[in-house]
């Protein structure tokens, strides 16, 4: 077993069981040279790290580094 596995028995603590997908979900979507996102974006430390829209509230260098990001 792992660490976490290893401190959650030691804590007295089991997880329950994954529950099965009700349906297939397809986080990205490419068509030509945009990319349509579900349920993801671009984060820092579990928050949102530039909420909004492109060339709105969000700079075009904001959405660079908010995808290069993303990527690794």
């Amino acid at each position: 077993m792992g660490k976490i596995e290893d401190r959650l028995t030691e804590l007295g603590l089991e997880l329950p069981e994954t529950p099965q997908p009700i349906a297939n979900y397809v986080g990205a979507v490419r068509t030509g040279n945009l990319v349509y996102l579900s349920g993801r974006g671009a984060r820092r430390d579990g928050a949102v790290a530039y909420p909004g829209k492109l060339g709105g509230d969000v700079t075009v260098e904001q959405g660079y580094a908010a995808a290069a990001g993303w990527r690794r």
